[in-house]
């Protein structure tokens, strides 16, 4: 039984993820009232009441989101003077996000990125359309980072992202982990960029 305790113990640490709730402590305002809420109720009601509550939290806190990015946006400079992919290298990849990176789209987007890091040696990411991030995206694209620049070679750059996401990367260390030298508000910068990088890895 004393074995057993310990074992346990040694799990429940390692499912506690509390580096991950650290890290959300020290997102928005709202964010953190859905990590407190659904972690109150986990522990003092039940956990499915405590999901469905952080679903709802959630979606309401996206629908405001969504209703104040239309007069907040600056003007996109991630203009499309270059679409013609087929002419780039095999191991040079360029991925889009459209949309809001949020809980319902970050395990996709994540797992996408990093199926490409493990195949490129250099990959740029557009975020021209992403008008914001949440917890849980940012949460996935660093453990993503993360792995990448312990298992592959690949370096990111990214390209259209906007001063109110910039400002969430930098804040969650994501921008120390890509370097700051390879963002770019234009994707002809971040290609020339890019290439350049490609070309001295040959």
């Amino acid at each position: 039984m004393s074995c057993l305790v310990g074992v346990l113990i040694i799990v429940a640490y390692n499912m506690s993820e509390w580096r991950s709730f650290r890290s959300i402590l020290h997102s928005s305002p709202f964010d953190i009232i859905i990590l407190i809420s659904t972690f109150l109720l986990t522990v003092l009601v039940d956990l499915t009441v405590a999901i469905e509550v952080g679903v709802v939290l959630s979606a309401l806190l996206f629908m405001r989101r969504m209703s104040k990015i239309g007069a907040d946006l600056p003007e996109d400079l991630d203009t499309d003077l270059f679409e013609d992919y087929s002419g780039l290298p095999k191991d040079f990849s360029i991925y889009e996000i459209s949309g809001p990176l949020f809980f319902a789209s970050a395990k996709q987007y994540a797992e996408v990125i990093k199926d490409l890091g493990f195949t490129s040696k250099v990959l740029i990411i557009r975020m021209r359309h992403v008008p914001f991030v949440d917890a849980t995206a940012i949460h996935n694209f660093l453990e993503v980072l993360k792995i990448l620049r312990e298992t592959s070679k690949v370096t990111i750059v990214l390209s259209g992202v906007k001063p109110v996401v910039l400002k969430d990367l930098e804040k969650h260390g994501i921008i120390s982990i890509i370097d700051e030298g390879n963002i770019f508000d234009s994707f002809n910068n971040a290609l020339k960029h890019a290439e350049k990088i490609y070309e001295s890895k040959h």
